[in-house]
């Protein structure tokens, strides 16, 4: 068993690990500065790094910077984060290849509890807001690791997935409902469609706080989530509590997911696919796939921001419908893997 275990965790990658994390981390910096540059007012890079050095607010260019787009880049950076880091949690603790938080209804759940805090307090604060979305976040998850823990679910990616998928549409289903009654529709709408082009830094520097705590507390069970897995058998082996390994995974999804959501809307699909290319490269010790899964989860949405406004100038692409372009063929590729089919 322990050497297959060792076998399992060797990264399939032939690049050096250390300096692919580099190249990764210098696109990471190189798409943040393009996000700066790109938009519908041209800004030299020059006025871009003055505006971080020697602000001046009655400069338009470095207002445009310092209000709109920097906030816009911070917002994409934690939101890309805490969506593929959840996803990465999800998928170990349930070893399931196709759990991400927007697959699993998790995003939907959010929406239902967002909607319900539109509804009930109209003026409410941003933090307001959030606890609620935390609250409709919850229950979904709660709902997706008691299935997980179902004799036989667990180990059924396609049923989880199916699963999932009609959590979600219940969700949905209620969440439309609520908005049309109570007319609240048009202000669900934008944030349906899953975008962060209307945030602005409260909202950035809000979520922040949220996404380094889920970071941590990622990292804090990364060693219990790589052991469950290898399965429950062998991290039981070991000595691992495997229900206190759940709950903290489950709250760990939660503040991550539960933030993200309730900034970005039901951005689908980053907690699903890059997961899979961290492991790809790292192996599956979650010690190393969390930072990276971080990292490309960041890059992903930056890059997917930057191409919601470059493709139809100037208006501009929901988000959402970008990272879709993306996971979509990669979901069903997973489903055509998982059932044998070459």
């Amino acid at each position: 068993m322990e050497g297959n275990t060792a076998a399992a965790a060797e990264p399939r990658s032939v690049l050096p690990q250390a300096a692919l994390s580099l190249v990764l981390c210098i696109t990471l910096a190189g798409a943040c500065l393009l996000s700066l540059w790109v938009g519908a007012q041209d800004i030299s890079i020059a006025t871009i790094m003055q505006s971080f050095t020697s602000y001046n607010a009655a400069n338009v260019q470095e207002m445009i910077v310092q209000t709109l787009r920097f906030p816009r880049l911070l917002a994409a950076l934690t939101c890309g984060a805490s969506f593929a880091v959840a996803g990465a949690i999800m998928q170990g603790v349930t070893n399931n290849p196709m759990a991400s938080p927007s697959i699993l209804g998790i995003n939907a759940g959010a929406g239902f509890g967002l909607a319900v805090a539109m509804i009930l307090f109209p003026q409410g604060s941003l933090g307001l807001s959030l606890v609620f979305s935390f609250a409709g976040a919850a229950i979904a998850t709660l709902a997706i690791f008691l299935l997980a823990q179902t004799k036989g679910a667990g180990r059924g990616a396609v049923f989880l997935a199916l699963a999932g998928t009609a959590i979600g549409a219940v969700f949905g289903a209620v969440t439309q409902a609520m908005t049309v009654y109570f007319e609240v529709a048009q202000d669900m709408s934008y944030w349906t469609a899953g975008g962060i082009s209307g945030v602005r830094m409260e909202q950035s520097l809000f979520i922040l706080p949220w996404t380094i705590l889920g970071l941590l507390m990622a990292m804090g069970i990364a060693r219990s989530v790589t052991l469950l897995a290898f399965g429950e058998e062998v991290a039981i082996g070991l000595g691992s509590k495997i229900q206190r390994i759940r709950i903290l995974a489950g709250i760990t999804v939660l503040i991550l997911g539960g933030s993200a959501v309730a900034v970005a809307g039901p951005v689908g699909f980053v907690g699903l696919v890059t997961p899979h290319i961290a492991r790809r490269i790292v192996g599956i010790d979650y010690r190393k796939v969390i930072p990276l899964s971080a990292i490309l989860g960041a890059l992903l949405v930056v890059v997917a921001d930057i191409v919601s406004r470059t493709i139809h100038p100037p208006y501009e692409t929901p988000l959402g419908a970008v990272t879709a372009l993306v996971g979509v063929p990669f979901f069903l590729w997973l489903i055509r893997r998982k059932r044998g089919v070459r």
